[in-house]
């Protein structure tokens, strides 16, 4: 039996959880094949005092298709999502936990969230399947009947988080992202070519050791402003281990170990820069060069053994139930 986005929550985040299960709607099995092609991939941009962090051998938005949309009120925004769902049965809403009566933040804090909602027998249905640990306790997969709320549920996370809009922009490919919308969503279309990749843009071993030096001169709170970009790293990999054990093709039986391995060096990581981040808040002193030793250490894990590629019609090809071409 093929697992389904939900038996991965755990190695996912909130943006490969929602493609995930819009791939999965879409008819194709080995849904995390396009999450992972060509990877797993660590680079990083330069962003004013921060960076954008990549996780993908290319943005995956435009190789598969998915355009982002938005409407500054329900009068448009509804009618437009009717339709896709009516197209192609699924369609991502770009929201805010916030405004999510299934999520651990639900009116406790903004926080950008997408999720996916699918025609299924009986009704529409948000499919969240994130799985994570909240400062208030365990995130599960969630199934809930999209009806009127959606109206509330879809409302934007407001704009003013800089590493948000960056993290967002890198799973785009490009700046073009609606950006002050009370609605947004992605639509589905045809696959668009990869943009180029920005100036001053570092990959692998070198991302991590710019890293590292980044880390090792942490001066405040601020400088751990961007740690949750390498608890997304870190779920990209237990992705890739997850994934190689339900499809034989993804890796080589020597690029499994090496994930494996990989893996658990990267799991020291976020407990480091939790520690790291919390002692700073507190105005106490921090050992940076732990930070820092750490991330060397994960350098020669980088640009080897990399996953296979989808098969051609994979990723990217929408059902069009509307009789038109996606």
């Amino acid at each position: 039996m093929t697992p389904s986005p939900a038996d991965y929550g755990e190695q996912l985040t909130c943006y490969t959880a929602a493609l995930a299960v819009a791939i999965a709607a879409s008819g194709e099995t080995r849904w995390w094949r396009s999450q992972l092609a060509g990877g797993p991939v660590l680079a990083l941009s330069p962003a004013g005092d921060l960076v954008r962090f990549e996780h993908h051998a290319t943005p995956p938005l435009p190789a598969l298709g998915l355009h982002h949309r938005w409407a500054g009120d329900w009068s448009a925004a509804g009618p437009a999502l009717a339709a896709e769902l009516s197209r192609t049965g699924v369609v991502i809403v770009l929201g805010d936990v916030y405004q999510l009566p299934w999520q651990r933040g639900h009116r406790r804090w903004h926080a950008p969230h997408w999720f996916t909602v699918v025609d299924r027998p009986g009704g529409r249905r948000v499919d969240d399947v994130l799985s994570m640990t909240t400062d208030l306790g365990p995130q599960r997969p969630s199934l809930v009947r999209a009806t009127g709320e959606l109206a509330d549920w879809a409302v934007a996370v407001p704009p003013d988080d800089p590493v948000h809009i960056l993290r967002e922009q890198a799973v785009a490919g490009h700046a073009d992202i609606g950006l002050g919308s009370s609605y947004r969503w992605l639509e589905a279309g045809l696959p668009q070519p990869a943009p180029g990749p920005p100036s001053g843009r570092l990959v692998g071993a070198d991302a991590l050791a710019a890293l590292a030096e980044r880390f090792r001169f942490a001066a405040g709170p601020e400088d751990y402003r961007q740690a949750d970009d390498l608890w997304q790293a870190l779920r990209q990999r237990e992705l890739l281990v997850r994934a190689a054990a339900d499809d034989a093709g993804l890796l080589t039986p020597d690029g499994v170990e090496h994930w494996r391995r990989a893996v658990q060096a990267w799991r020291a990581l976020p407990p480091l820069l939790l520690h790291a981040r919390m002692r700073a808040e507190a105005g106490a002193s921090v050992d940076t060069g732990r930070v820092a030793d750490a991330l060397f250490s994960l350098c020669e894990f980088e640009g080897r053994h990399l996953a296979a590629a989808p098969e051609p019609a994979s990723g990217g090809t929408w059902p069009d139930r509307s009789g038109g071409e996606g």
